[in-house]
C-alpha cells in the first residue's frame, strides 16, 4: 500500500514537465553565457576588431582636454628636435639638398624629375602658393609638419587602443609616445652609422614624409588583416591615400607591407581566422599596383619618362652593406633589440598576434631587401636600405603596443612582471640611445657627415 501510495506524488503531469524544461534552457543558456572581457584584457588583435560588432571603422570615443594637450605636447616635442636637426642639414651639401635641387627642377618644369615626387611637389607647390619665401623654407615647413603629423597618428594609435584601460592615462600615452619616436638602435657610435637599422635615419628627407603614411596605412592593414568587416568608405578612402602618397613619398614600405600582407592573408584564410581581403585589395593593393607599377616603368624598365632618375635592379648580396659596415649581425641585434626581447619572452602571445606578425614581416622583408638589393648604376647610394629602417619604425611601434597591451591585461599585483620590466627597460635604452644620436646632430647642425668613419664633418 506505501509503494501505491507513493505513486501520485512522482508523476509529473504536462505542465510541470514543461515547467522542468524551460527551466532547464534557462539554467544552460546562464552557464553558456560568456564572461565579458574588460577591454583592457583585449588582445591587440581583439582590440582593433571585435567580430561581434562588424563596424565599418574602429569605435573612437571622445579625447579628453588632457589627452589633446598630451598630443600636442608630444607633436611639439618631437618636431622641435627633428625639425631642429632637419633645419640644419638643409644649409647642407647632402640629400636634403638634393631634394630641393628636385623640387626647383618641378617648380620650373612642371614634370617630376623622380617617381617618388611628392616631397617635392609639397615643396614646389607651398613655395608657387607663396606660403613660403623660398624653396629652402617650404623644404623646412614640409618636414616640421611630417614630424607633427607622425606624433599625433603615433599617440592617436595609442590613445585608440589603451583608453579604456589602466595605462590611458595622457601621461603614460605620452611617454610611451615618446619612447617609441626616440628610439635608435643601441651604439656608441659619434654619428649616424650605416649597418645599423635606424628608425629615424635623419639625413633622408624623404623618409621623414614617409613616416605618418606608413604608420597610417600599418594600422590600416592591421584592421582589415585582423578582422572580418564590412568596408566603410571613409575608411577605405583614408587607406589608399596612404598608400599612395606614401609610395610617392619613397615606396621603401609598400614593397614590404605589400608581401606581408599577402602571406598573412593566405595563412588566415588557409585556418578560417577573420580578415577582410575586400578591405585590403581597396586600401592597399589596388593603389600599390597603380602608384608602384607607374614607379617601376618610370624607373627600371627603361622606357621612363622622368628627366633624372633611371637604373636597374641587382641581386648583390651584401655589397653596399660591407663596403659601409662590418659587425653586421651585431648591428642587426642591437637595432631591434626590444622587438627581439618582446618577441622571446612572449612569444606564446606573440605568435599569436596579427599585427605583430605584420610587423615583424615588414620589418624582415626591409632588412632583406637592405642586405641583398642594390640598384646596379647608384648602388653606392644605397636605396634598398631604407626600406629596412622604415621597416624597424613599424617594428618598434608594433612591438610597443603588444608589450603595452601585456601589461593592461595582467592581474594587478603591485609590481609589474618582470618580463615587462625588463622590455621596459629596454626600451628606454633604444630611448636613450636615440636621445643621444638626437643631441649630437644639434650640437653638429648643419654638419655633413663621413659615413665610412661614422662621424661628423663640420666646416670651419
Amino acid at each position: 500500500m506505501a509503494s501505491i501510495a507513493l505513486k501520485p506524488t512522482m508523476r509529473q503531469t504536462p505542465k510541470s514537465r514543461a515547467k522542468r524544461k524551460h527551466s532547464s534552457k534557462t539554467s544552460k543558456t546562464q552557464i553558456a553565457a560568456p564572461r565579458r572581457s574588460s577591454p583592457a584584457h583585449l588582445t591587440p588583435e581583439a582590440a582593433l576588431g571585435q567580430p561581434k560588432l562588424q563596424p565599418g571603422l574602429p569605435l573612437f570615443g571622445r579625447p579628453t582636454a588632457g589627452h589633446i594637450a598630451a598630443a600636442a605636447a608630444l607633436a611639439i616635442l618631437i618636431a622641435g628636435i627633428y625639425g631642429a636637426i632637419a633645419w640644419g642639414l638643409f644649409t647642407g651639401d647632402g640629400d636634403f639638398r638634393a631634394h630641393i635641387d628636385y623640387a626647383k627642377v618641378l617648380y620650373d618644369t612642371g614634370r617630376p624629375p623622380v617617381p617618388h615626387f611628392l616631397l617635392h611637389a609639397l615643396i614646389a607647390g607651398l613655395f608657387g602658393a607663396h606660403l613660403a619665401p623660398s624653396l629652402v623654407s617650404a623644404g623646412r615647413i614640409v618636414l616640421l609638419s611630417s614630424y607633427v603629423l607622425t606624433a599625433l597618428l603615433m599617440y592617436g594609435l595609442l590613445w585608440i587602443l589603451f583608453q579604456k584601460s589602466g595605462l590611458g592615462s595622457p601621461v603614460t600615452l605620452f611617454l610611451a609616445g615618446l619612447a617609441i619616436l626616440l628610439a635608435e638602435p643601441i651604439s656608441r657610435s659619434h654619428a649616424y652609422q650605416l649597418g645599423y637599422f635606424w628608425p629615424e635615419p635623419y639625413a633622408i628627407p624623404t623618409s621623414a614624409l614617409l613616416k605618418p603614411f606608413a604608420l597610417a596605412g600599418f594600422a590600416c592593414t592591421a584592421w582589415y588583416l585582423s578582422r572580418r568587416c564590412r568596408i566603410d568608405g571613409r575608411l577605405a578612402v583614408i587607406f589608399a591615400l596612404a598608400t599612395a602618397a606614401g609610395s610617392l613619398s619613397k615606396p621603401s614600405f609598400l614593397i614590404c607591407v605589400a608581401p606581408a600582407t599577402a602571406l598573412l592573408l593566405v595563412y588566415r584564410l588557409a585556418l578560417r581566422l577573420p580578415t577582410s581581403p575586400k578591405g585590403l585589395l581597396a586600401g592597399l593593393y589596388l593603389p600599390a599596383a597603380a602608384v608602384l607599377g607607374w614607379q617601376f616603368y618610370q624607373t627600371y624598365s627603361g622606357h621612363g619618362t622622368n628627366a633624372v632618375y633611371h637604373d636597374a635592379i641587382a641581386w648583390a648580396p651584401f655589397k653596399f652593406m660591407n663596403y659601409y659596415a662590418t659587425g653586421l649581425l651585431l648591428k642587426f641585434l642591437l637595432s631591434i633589440l626590444f622587438p627581439l626581447a618582446v618577441a622571446i619572452l612572449y612569444w606564446k602571445q606573440a605568435s599569436r598576434d596579427a599585427m605583430l606578425q605584420l610587423a615583424w614581416l615588414c620589418f624582415l622583408f626591409g632588412a632583406f631587401y637592405s642586405y641583398v638589393l642594390v640598384e646596379k648604376t647608384n648602388w653606392f647610394a644605397g636605396n634598398f636600405t631604407w626600406s629596412g629602417c622604415i621597416g624597424a619604425f613599424i617594428l618598434f611601434a608594433g612591438s610597443a603596443v603588444f608589450w603595452l597591451r601585456r601589461i593592461s591585461s595582467a592581474t594587478p599585483r603591485g609590481w609589474l612582471p618582470w618580463r615587462a620590466l625588463l622590455c621596459g627597460a629596454i626600451l628606454a635604452l633604444h630611448a636613450i640611445c636615440g636621445a643621444r644620436m638626437d643631441w649630437l646632430y644639434l650640437t653638429h647642425y648643419g654638419c655633413a657627415e663621413d659615413y665610412h668613419a661614422a662621424e661628423f664633418v663640420c666646416r670651419s
